[in-house]
């Protein structure tokens, strides 16, 4: 898929809550954060709705090699509950629909940037785009650091995508018709997310946490209200004193909130 960069959208409030408002999340802890603290409580999440599912999953047995080394089967176990509470949530988008809150919570737990798409496609089938990444933006905005991370991962599978027919309608900008209205449905929560990462930006001192917020926002005016551009410019010149560590947000041109396909041609 293509990052591709429409108009700037103004800014809209789907909280209710003035955009001065926001405040940062607890920074605790995070001297020595590392993939793999969210583990934990990530794990008992899932057991947690397992059980409610009355899952019969069982831990499948590895090979000798392989189940000596714990980190191993951790990794194994987690990736067993995820797709099986996914499968039943597939089948059961009612069911996931009830449990939405506890499934987007674990979300936020994910650490996985691939696998944390099993959980997020069901939840966008059983609540809608909308749900899920108000849900998402919310975390950016005010979660624990370590979980404003997992949202900004899950925010790439949250996307609507810009379906095209062939290259020359992406070059000529003129998607399909059903994808053009998806993407408009959440618009507005582009913009949304953009300023939360940016905010998250300039209020967070932790340079790994920065490095995936700046996916998420562009340093460029035109893309925020005139009350943003002071809140901009902190966050260029964070990126500027450590111009190795952020060269992409510098050099950015699109805002990556975005995405397009060409829709394969044996399926036109």
């Amino acid at each position: 898929m293509l990052d591709t960069r429409g108009p700037p959208r103004p800014l809209q409030d789907p909280f209710g809550q003035s955009m001065t408002e926001w405040v940062g999340g607890d920074d605790v802890g995070m001297d020595a954060w590392a993939d793999g603290d969210l583990a934990g409580e990530f794990e008992r999440q899932l057991d947690d709705l397992l059980a409610e599912l009355n899952s019969d999953w069982v831990e499948p047995e590895l090979p000798p090699r392989f189940a000596s080394n714990e980190s191993f089967r951790r990794y194994h176990r987690r990736n067993g509950k995820r797709w099986q509470l996914a499968c039943v949530l597939r089948e059961r988008p009612d069911l996931a629909a009830t449990l939405a809150d506890r499934v987007l919570a674990a979300v936020v737990c994910d650490e996985d940037v691939a696998a944390n798409r099993q959980l997020i496609e069901p939840m966008l089938t059983a609540v809608g785009r909308r749900r899920v990444q108000e849900y998402l933006i919310s975390v950016v905005t005010s979660g624990p650091l370590l979980q404003r991370v997992c949202a900004v991962r899950a925010w790439y599978w949250s996307q609507a995508v810009l379906v095209y027919e062939s290259p020359e309608a992406l070059t000529s900008s003129q998607p399909t018709t059903g994808s053009q209205a998806q993407d408009e449905e959440v618009a507005d929560l582009r913009a949304w997310y953009r300023a939360a990462c940016l905010t998250a930006f300039v209020e967070c001192d932790h340079n790994t946490t920065r490095e995936w917020l700046a996916r998420g926002f562009i340093l460029d005016e035109s893309f925020y209200p005139s009350n943003f551009h002071r809140r901009m410019a902190a966050a260029r010149a964070i990126a500027e004193s450590d111009p190795v560590r952020f060269k992409e947000l510098i050099a950015k041109t699109t805002d990556g909130t975005n995405l397009a396909a060409i829709r394969p041609a044996d399926d036109r």
